[in-house]
């Protein structure tokens, strides 16, 4: 009789480890879902903060685009309403992408090969908007030129050449600023996912 009771408690206590086991896991994953999370919302929020402002803008170009009277006026609009379309909503699908892996439905090989491959994309395309928003300033002074002041800088005598090398500069600043940063987060949301291997 103490030979069972002893194997009844023994299995019993086996349940009970296995339970807390499971129930760990489960705290550790769900802890690191949050971190992981909370690392892409630090990217996110300013891109949709960033892509509102766009979207501001292009309804503004698009409200006032008769003000652009001249042919190269209102190809320097379009490429500006384009560009400010194009590139947040790239940005913000990529950031879906990144949000959208499910650590806790998949392997840990599987996620955090996926978040490499989604990460690598959305680096990428924040190189090429980089490069890319110097052309996109240009545009957007040439067209709110004309539709704020009533200037085309194609033929005006006033003088402006301050305002595109300033704006280049501060943009220049802003987008070195920006990259660092999401680099930071999107090493930082890697590292987490990392840490489910240990």
């Amino acid at each position: 009789m103490e030979i069972e009771n002893m194997k009844s408690l023994w299995e019993d206590m086996s349940q009970k480890v296995d339970q807390q086991k499971i129930l760990t896991d489960k705290l550790i994953l769900d802890m690191t879902k949050e971190r992981y999370d909370s690392r892409i919302r630090s990217i996110s929020v300013p891109e949709t903060v960033g892509a509102l402002i766009c979207f501001a803008a292009v309804i503004y170009l698009v409200s006032n685009f008769s003000l652009l009277d001249v042919w190269y006026l209102e190809l320097s609009g379009v490429l500006t309403i384009v560009a400010c379309i194009l590139l947040p909503v790239l940005s913000l699908k990529s950031i879906k992408r990144m949000k959208g892996i499910n650590i806790s439905k998949s392997t840990y090989k599987d996620s955090l090969a996926n978040y490499a491959k989604e990460k690598a994309t959305f680096m990428q395309l924040q190189k090429t908007s980089f490069y890319t928003s110097f052309i996109v300033l240009i545009l957007a002074v040439i067209s709110f030129g004309k539709i704020m002041k009533g200037i085309d800088l194609f033929t005006t005598t006033e003088k402006l050449n301050w305002l595109v090398p300033s704006g280049i500069g501060v943009l220049f600043i802003f987008t070195q600023w920006v990259l660092k940063k999401y680099k930071k987060a999107a090493d930082s949301a890697n590292d987490i996912l990392k840490e489910l291997e240990e």
